[in-house]
């Protein structure tokens, strides 16, 4: 009985935790998708890919997720330029080494020129997000920058783009009772990538509930590396895989494993460099896509 409470208070507490956390770059969801069914492709005879060396300008680079995918892609040998508001690295890594390797800029890519920074770039990656109340200002937030950052990188010539969206899961069973503005304004820019770029030169990465660094948060709810990788190994046991399958609505959602920020910058560095395409959705088919992109020393 003891047991049982403390599952269902886990449970609990995840679930709300990945009904939050869809404000900023999520992460969850299984619903039945691998790697192929969502439409990525690995490593074929004749697909574009990019040396490692290439110039990828990142959207968002300071944040939670993106100065990940900075690092990883900064560990893969890649020369990065970050794009953001202040335009200058996160504090979580200040005195880490991959940081003097970024290029940190300062821009709006809803309102700025951004076309002389994305010039000679390989690839355009997207991890914009805000989170709050206003339905306004969640669809512009979640929207224009990215939609503005697609037409950008096109019109300069960058050949890829890869955008950090939000889990199918997570929009259908949350999308209808709260974030409106967030979930349109991720379906906006989903839809321009598709119209700018195609499936086949770009990559939508989609996660539900996103943990990783050494604290926990409460705006937006977030867990630490440490508990999160324990919350990932236990819900993603068989039998609570298959319950996860068959409960329906905010239930099954929260027994959705989470994943590993670390993982969700493999991923999009995957996308970067040409080693997947199309879109990943869920737990399972983001770590397979990430697989590619392992650090170059591994």
């Amino acid at each position: 009985a003891i047991a049982m409470r403390r599952f269902a208070s886990l449970s609990g507490l995840l679930c709300l935790a990945a009904t939050a956390s869809a404000f900023v770059a999520p992460t969850l969801p299984l619903s039945g998708r691998s790697v192929a069914a969502s439409g990525a492709l690995g490593l074929k005879a004749g697909f574009l890919t990019f040396p490692g060396n290439a110039k990828v300008v990142v959207l968002g680079g300071a944040g939670f997720v993106g100065s990940r995918v900075c690092k990883t892609l900064v560990e893969q040998g890649c020369k990065v330029t970050s794009v953001t508001l202040s335009g200058v690295a996160p504090e979580w890594a200040k005195g880490e080494s991959w940081v003097d390797q970024v290029e940190w800029t300062a821009g709006d890519a809803a309102k700025d020129d951004l076309k002389g920074t994305m010039r000679g770039a390989k690839a355009c990656v997207s991890c914009v997000g805000v989170i709050g109340f206003d339905d306004e200002a969640l669809l512009a937030g979640n929207g224009a920058p990215t939609v503005a950052g697609a037409k950008m990188a096109k019109d300069s010539g960058v050949p890829r783009f890869v955008y950090v969206s939000v889990a199918d899961a997570v929009r259908d069973n949350v999308g209808g009772i709260a974030l409106k503005g967030y979930f349109a304004g991720k379906k906006e820019s989903e839809a321009a990538i598709a119209e700018t770029y195609g499936a086949g030169n770009s990559l939508v990465v989609c996660p539900g509930f996103v943990y990783g660094g050494d604290s926990f948060g409460l705006t937006p709810p977030r867990v630490n590396q440490q508990y999160g990788s324990f919350v990932e190994n236990t819900l993603s046991l068989g039998p609570i895989k298959g319950l996860a399958g068959v409960l329906p609505g905010v239930v099954g959602l929260a027994l959705q494993p989470p994943v590993c920020v670390d993982d969700v910058a493999k991923a999009v560095t995957a996308g970067a460099l040409g080693l997947q395409s199309g879109r990943v959705d869920g737990t399972e088919a983001i770590k397979a896509a990430g697989a590619a992109a392992e650090p170059a020393s591994a």
